[in-house]
């Protein structure tokens, strides 16, 4: 900590540190004991006059200090266990984890820092990280990251040292000090935004074994600022009817124009048209593709569907705020700020942009369908709660997913393709009817064969998994052969028919959300009822409620967009860049990567958001919060101090250090400071004078997939296995 009363001594020396380097980690400082934050003066200066003294430039007779500790350190202080009384104090903020015990031992660090030679530092924590030049017995060294700051390269025998974090250690080493890899700061791996939970996870589960927790991660920021948001709106979300769009997904909108009309199917042209009022077509509407980034405040109604919401508060409370997408691979974004609040009568799911768009030509097309049809061959998860594992296997379990253009949660009915279903099919027409649905139970990223010592995959092959129980509406289904038919032989005779009983009208209202799902029906039970388990290109798109889809579509059939959406996924694949090679499917972090947003709701988002240029910021913030107070918090926080004035903030270009100039008025100074800190507006330097002292995730198949993986440290890559008519059974 800095002292105001420094800066009012004009015959005190204070060099400016903003502009000097620094790899020191908050991370490292010890979360709890006995250790309480100390006054850094004297540290302060005999750094300062150590390094004149270095630089040859030393004065005598002048006060001359640093301005404050380089980032990340902090002068912690704890009580002497022979002697309580005293206590002794330790530097903490080098990335081993390790604390420097003294100024003079921690001197050269701070030298190499300042001349920006940090791979020549000599200093005792330094020389610990650099490759030794024997052997290193049963095991290798781990990789990960080092903040603003890496490791040289060497071999040892058996295994090669890459650039890493500073303070790993081999496995026998590990098993030596019996230490939990959580709490041991040489096998918590972090980066410049904070600890890297997900490795973290996975080092765990190969040491432990087995793992079954639920995740928490109070420094990720975006964890922290989403999970209790995401928490209360999968439990809302639970009660919302299927038809109402959700934020995140794709839609059709018409952005003005079905104020006085509606949508009708022009039987001239055959193609879908406004209707006015006065009996007049008006042409086909200005559809577009867009984002929901705003859903109503107020009750959506399923008469909405055809009528504009009776609401005296106007659209900001009643309408859909929709954003039109950018291209999602292109750096012009300028369609975001293109957006409307619209009723639910100006929008149509995505997924049926071929029922709507069907016979216009491309050209009159507005650019905005093809960008939505670039990310219809997309999936990323949604709140990640809970992780399930057994080496070298784990199952991080989601409360939702978007596939392409939809998001899918926990408790919803999804319709899945015609069994059989190739693409080929669409061109000839002889598609299957869409007769299977599932009630999704489980949604889950699956790693396979996970990996404890890359710094770029976790594991070797990623895929989605939803599980759930799946019904149908054909009862011949049952016995066909099928990666879905049931283990139960079923007899071939007569009396197979008594077996295919459906579901009662009471089963059916307990089994499916949706209101009157029994209008679709009957429904059967498949794979005697037990729960399967499938990837995402089995999933065409939500069950809507069947008067829903009457007033939407004009159809009571489950299958009325799978044409667009299996069209939308083959564009999709020959499309977007991001899937290399033969990969099929690519798999986002987050949805603001997957469509390449950088501005919602007008607000900056992803990963070049204003807020994430100061991550250490916003770790200190967090910290805080959390009711951790010290003023070195309080300075990487950015929070202005309630007394003196802010620090010098001159920079310097090189590593040399300049002060302030004297006045001579030292004598002033010393009389301003005695009435300051007789009014109480300065506050007593502490005394500086304490001594110094030294589940099994095997034979998953899945598609192809390509990362998209950035701020949880999740990275994607191919999955094993094409496409495939057998799911995980």
């Amino acid at each position: 900590m800095s002292s105001s009363t420094e800066d009012d001594d004009p015959n005190v020396n204070i060099i400016p540190m903003d502009n000097f380097p620094s790899d020191g980690d908050m991370n490292t400082w010890p979360s709890g004991g006995h250790y309480i934050e100390r006054s850094d003066i004297r540290w302060r200066q005999l750094l300062a006059e150590n390094w004149l003294k270095e630089m040859g430039t030393y004065e005598e007779g002048v006060v001359h200090t640093i301005e404050k500790l380089p980032e990340g350190y902090c002068l912690l202080a704890r009580p002497r266990t022979t002697n309580p009384s005293i206590f002794d104090s330790f530097l903490f903020g080098h990335p081993s984890g390790k604390y420097f015990q003294s100024q003079k031992a921690f001197f050269p660090h701070f030298l190499s820092l300042v001349k920006n030679e940090l791979d020549k530092c000599g200093c005792k924590l330094c020389d610990r990280l650099k490759p030794s030049q024997g052997t290193v017995s049963q095991g290798t060294v781990s990789q990960g990251t080092v903040s603003q700051g890496t490791v040289s390269q060497g071999t040892v025998s058996q295994g090669t040292v890459s650039q890493g974090t500073v303070s790993q250690v081999t496995a026998v080493q590990r098993a030596k000090r019996g230490m939990n890899p959580m709490a041991n700061n040489g096998r918590r791996p972090t980066d410049a935004e904070g600890p890297d939970y997900w490795r973290i996870l996975v080092m765990r589960l190969k040491d432990e074994g087995i793992l079954d927790e639920d995740i928490e991660q109070p420094f990720n920021f975006d964890w922290v600022l989403t999970h209790d948001l995401l928490s209360d709106y999968f439990v809302k979300l639970a009660l919302d009817p299927a038809y109402v769009p959700r934020r995140g997904e794709l839609v059709l909108w018409i952005w003005q124009g079905l104020e006085d009309g509606c949508l009708m199917r022009n039987p001239k042209t055959g193609l879908v048209e406004i209707f006015g009022n006065d009996n007049e077509w008006r042409g086909v509407p200005d559809w577009r593709a867009g984002v929901v980034t705003q859903t109503p405040e107020d009750e959506v109604h399923m008469v909405n569907i055809i009528e504009n919401p009776d609401s005296p508060r106007g659209l900001s409370y009643s309408g859909f705020r929709v954003e039109t997408l950018p291209d999602p691979l292109g750096n012009d974004k300028s369609y975001s700020v293109q957006y409307a609040y619209v009723p639910l009568r100006n929008i149509k799911p995505f997924n049926t942009w071929k029922l709507y768009l069907n016979g216009q030509e491309r050209d009159g097309i507005h650019p905005s369908i093809e960008n939505a049809m670039t990310v219809m061959s997309s999936w990323s998860m949604v709140h990640k709660f809970h992780v399930v594992g057994k080496w070298p296997s784990a199952r991080i379990q989601c409360k939702g997913i978007f596939i392409g253009a939809e998001l899918l949660a926990v408790h919803d009915t999804v319709r899945l393709r015609p069994h059989g279903f190739h693409p080929d099919q669409l061109k000839n027409g002889t598609a299957g009817e869409v007769t299977e649905v599932m009630v999704i139970e489980k949604i889950a990223l699956c790693l396979s064969e996970c990996i404890d010592d890359d710094e770029e995959q976790l594991a070797k092959h990623f895929t989605a998994l939803i599980s759930g129980k799946v019904y149908t509406t054909n009862p011949n289904r049952i016995t066909e052969e099928d990666p879905l038919k049931g283990t139960i032989p079923v007899p071939s005779t007569a009396e197979a028919a008594t077996d295919r009983i459906p579901l009662t009208t009471e089963e059916a209202t307990t089994t499916f959300r949706q209101v009157s799902m029994s209008d679709y029906g009957p429904w059967y039970r498949m794979a005697n009822g037990r729960t399967c388990n499938l990837s995402p290109h089995w999933i065409v798109g939500r069950c809507y409620e069947p008067l829903a889809a009457e007033l939407m579509f004009g159809t009571h059939t489950l299958g009325y967009d799978v044409s667009g959406v299996m069209e939308g996924r083959q564009y999709s694949s020959l499309v977007d860049t991001r899937m290399p090679g033969n990969n099929t499917w690519f798999w986002g972090d987050c949805r603001v990567e997957t469509l390449g947003l950088t501005e919602v709701n007008g607000v900056e988002c992803g990963l070049t958001a204003a807020q994430r240029e100061d991550p250490r910021k916003w770790q200190a913030i967090i910290k805080m919060s959390h009711g951790e107070v010290s003023h070195a918090l309080r300075r990487q926080a950015q929070i202005p101090s309630s007394a003196g004035r802010p620090f010098n903030t001159s920079s310097s270009s090189s590593s040399a250090p300049r002060g302030r100039p004297k006045t001579g008025l030292a004598q002033h100074a010393q009389t301003s400071k005695l009435v300051s800190s007789a009014i109480g507006s300065v506050p007593d330097t502490e005394d500086d004078s304490v001594e110094e002292h030294i589940e099994d995730g095997n034979g998953l198949i899945g598609d192809q997939v390509s990362r998209g993986i950035s701020g949880l440290g999740l990275h994607g890559g191919q999955t094993s296995g094409e496409d495939s008519d057998y799911p995980f059974a």
